[in-house]
C-alpha cells in the first residue's frame, strides 16, 4: 500500500474493496493507495456482486446435484465463507463478544479488537446460521437463488449507513487494518442504489414455477426493504449511545444482521403470499 499517494480513484476503491472483503488476489492488478482503501466501504455493495454471485449461484449448482435443500444452501454458505474468509462473520463474532461482555465503551472496543472468541461470539454465530438456515430452507428452492443474491447485496447497501452517519470509534493508527473508512461519494452510493433496487425486483418478481408464482406480492414488497432499514437504524443508535461511533467490525455485524433481516422479510413474504 502506498500511503504517500493520497489521490482518490473509483476503480483503486473498488479494487480494495475487491482486495478487502474476498480472498480473491485483486490487489495485483494495480499498486493500490491509502485512499483506495479509506474509500473501500463505499464500494462494498459492488465487491457484493462477487460473494452475492458465489452464494447464489452456488446453491443453484448444489440443488441440482443434492436432494436437500438444507444441504445445498449449507455448502453454498460455506462456499462464501472459503471466498471472503469469513470476514464479515468475524466481525459479527468480535460485535457479540464486545457488547455482550463489555459494559463501557473502552471495554467494549477492547473485546473487539481482541482477537480470541468468547462465549457470546460462539453462541451468537451458531444462532444467526441456525435461523439463517431455517429461514432459508423455509422457501421454495426456485426461488431461493434470487432471495439469496438480494439478501446478500441488501446487507451490504445497509452497512454503508455507519459511515454515512457515524464517526470512526477508534483513533485511525488503532483500526485493524491501519485505515477508517469514509464517507461515500456520489457515484458510489448511486451505483449502490442501482445494485439494491435490481436486485430486489429480481426477488420479488412473482415465480410462476413455484407455488408463489401469481400471488399478488406486490402488497408485500416494503418487507424485504423495511426490515433491514430497520435493523440498520436501530443499531446505528444503538452504536451511538454505546461507543459513539463505528468500528470495521461493527460494519461486518450490520451486514450479516441486514442480511438476516432482509431474508426474514422474504420469508414473511412467502408466508403471506400462500396465505398460510
Amino acid at each position: 500500500m502506498n500511503n504517500s499517494d493520497t489521490k482518490r480513484s473509483h476503480l483503486g476503491a473498488l479494487i480494495a474493496a475487491l482486495s478487502l472483503f474476498t480472498r480473491l488476489p485483486f490487489w495485483r492488478l494495480r499498486e493500490l493507495t491509502t485512499a483506495d482503501y479509506e474509500d473501500a466501504l463505499s464500494w462494498w455493495p459492488v465487491a457484493g456482486l462477487v460473494t452475492a454471485t458465489t452464494l447464489s449461484g452456488s446453491f443453484y449448482l448444489y440443488s441440482l446435484i443434492l436432494p436437500s435443500v438444507g444441504a445445498a444452501l449449507a455448502l453454498a454458505l460455506g462456499t462464501r465463507l472459503l471466498l471472503t474468509g469469513a470476514f464479515h462473520e468475524d466481525g459479527l463474532g468480535d460485535f457479540f463478544d464486545g457488547f455482550g461482555g463489555g459494559r463501557e465503551r473502552s471495554q467494549i472496543l477492547a473485546i473487539m479488537k481482541d482477537s480470541h472468541v468468547g462465549s457470546y461470539a460462539v453462541l451468537g454465530l451458531i444462532l444467526y446460521y441456525l435461523t439463517y438456515w431455517a429461514l432459508g430452507t423455509s422457501l421454495p428452492a426456485g426461488w431461493l437463488p434470487a432471495v439469496l443474491f438480494a439478501s446478500d447485496i441488501t446487507g451490504k447497501v445497509t452497512s454503508l449507513l455507519q459511515v454515512q452517519f457515524l464517526p470512526y470509534a477508534r483513533r485511525e493508527e488503532d483500526s485493524k487494518i491501519g485505515v477508517t473508512y469514509r464517507k461515500a461519494r456520489p457515484l458510489a452510493i448511486y451505483a449502490a442504489l442501482a445494485i439494491f433496487l435490481t436486485a430486489q425486483w429480481w426477488a420479488l418478481r412473482p415465480i410462476e414455477a413455484t407455488p408463489i408464482g401469481g400471488s399478488e406480492l406486490t402488497h408485500f414488497v416494503p418487507l424485504s426493504i423495511f426490515l433491514p432499514i430497520l435493523v440498520g437504524g436501530g443499531l446505528i443508535a444503538y452504536l451511538r449511545k454505546r461507543i459513539d461511533g463505528y468500528t470495521g467490525d461493527t460494519c461486518g455485524a450490520l451486514c450479516v444482521l441486514s442480511e438476516l433481516a432482509t431474508l426474514t422479510g422474504f420469508a414473511i413474504l412467502y408466508r403471506l403470499g400462500l396465505g398460510v
